[in-house]
């Protein structure tokens, strides 16, 4: 099994079908819930049609995670995970329709999602339709899932991996890292801090109390805080970042009674969001604000000896010739659940590098080659499991 082995017709109307489906974050939306119309309609009428199409059996649980399976579960399996919930390409115009760009080896697909997961998951699509063509079992090594999570949260990874029994050998989250194994991020605890204020007329300032002059102080405070929890080895240093500001209520010159400033605090191994919220509480103490915590996720660690590692290298191995590169992002994602379950679990998917850095808003692309090598590797990877 190669690349080339891939069906191109097949992976083109997979990639064209995720990408027409709306499952993005609208402008002013910060989260995508389980129950959003958008999600149970990619979870209904995109990924449950698909996967009987491949042949497996389907599951939607309560929070409209969608589970394929080949037979009865052994705990055997890689599992497969995708998210179609788009955070990301929120300037591209035409989002909704897929499109080529280039030819040849310099073959891009563009499309909203492509680089978040929309590639990645037609890459595992057609990676079981190589696998059946090449007469590989499929019960015991290999299952796939659509994940409802839209929030930054563990909160349907919860209820999916709930559902499993018994739990996979391993889990490959099928996010954009370039087809780079990614062993591991740091976790990630919204802090919310609540300024209190009263409100009144701007041109009587005096007979309120404006809370907006007091997010410098608040800031001022927080660049001073040196956080108690060292830098890891492998996953880096914590870090507290502000990166959403709101005031409220908003009326014609009316001075808020209200700032909330929501600040990410990047967690390592042995960090508790308890103990997060309390250093930053301690930190602002006297000033009129309440400290409490938001949307959390777990930090993530795997070892490169675990099954679902060795899979993928001796899948890059066989069907490409060389291992797939590692490496430790700096951002935070889902796999941190399913470790803390005991289930070791990496990202790995296709995406180029512009959609990770300054280009986040911009065109989302990702070039074919790395489609087809993604989904020879994941067969690859099922194939070599014994």
């Amino acid at each position: 099994m190669t690349p080339r082995d891939v069906d191109g017709d097949l992976l083109w109307a997979l990639f064209e079908r995720f990408v027409a489906a709306e499952t993005h974050a609208r402008v002013g939306e910060n989260r995508v819930a389980p129950d959003d119309p958008r999600i149970v309609s990619f979870a209904l009428d995109v990924a449950v049609p698909t996967f009987t199409e491949l042949g497996g059996d389907t599951h939607v649980d309560e929070l409209n995670n969608v589970v394929c399976t080949f037979g009865e579960l052994r705990g055997s399996e890689l599992l497969f995970v995708a998210y179609p919930a788009l955070h990301h390409g929120n300037e591209m115009a035409d989002p909704l329709r897929a499109r080529r760009d280039g030819a040849g080896d310099d073959e891009r697909w563009i499309g909203l999602g492509a680089g978040q997961s929309k590639a990645a998951l037609a890459a595992v699509c057609a990676a079981v339709d190589l696998l059946r063509r090449n007469d590989v079992p499929l019960a015991g090594k290999v299952a796939i899932a659509v994940s409802s999570e839209g929030g930054s949260s563990h909160v349907s990874a919860g209820a999916l991996y709930g559902g499993l029994d018994p739990l996979p050998v391993g889990a490959v989250l099928v996010v954009g890292t370039e087809n780079r194994i990614s062993l591991g991020n740091r976790g990630r605890v919204d802090v919310v801090v609540e300024i209190h204020g009263r409100a009144t007329h701007s041109s009587s300032p005096w007979l309120g109390e404006n809370p907006i002059p007091l997010v410098a102080d608040v800031q001022a405070r927080l660049a001073a805080l040196s956080l108690r929890s060292k830098a890891h080895p492998l996953l880096g240093p914590p870090a507290l970042v502000p990166y959403k500001l709101e005031c409220g209520p908003i009326a014609p010159h009316t001075i808020p009674a209200w700032c909330r400033l929501v600040l990410d605090r990047r967690t390592l191994p042995g960090d508790t969001e308890e103990a997060v919220v309390t250093e930053i509480s301690e930190a602002l103490a006297g000033l009129p604000v309440n400290v409490s915590a938001g949307p959390s996720m777990l930090p993530a660690l795997v070892d490169e000896s675990d099954t679902v590692v060795q899979a993928l290298q001796k899948g890059a191995v066989g069907v490409l010739g060389r291992p797939l590169e590692t490496f430790f992002p700096p951002y935070t994602f889902d796999a941190g659940h399913p470790c803390s379950l005991g289930v070791p679990t990496v990202m790995c998917g296709p995406s180029s590098p512009e959609i990770a850095g300054a280009g986040i808003l911009g065109e989302d692309g990702v070039p074919l080659r790395e489609i087809r090598a993604a989904a020879a590797v994941y067969a690859g990877a099922v194939a070599s499991l014994r």
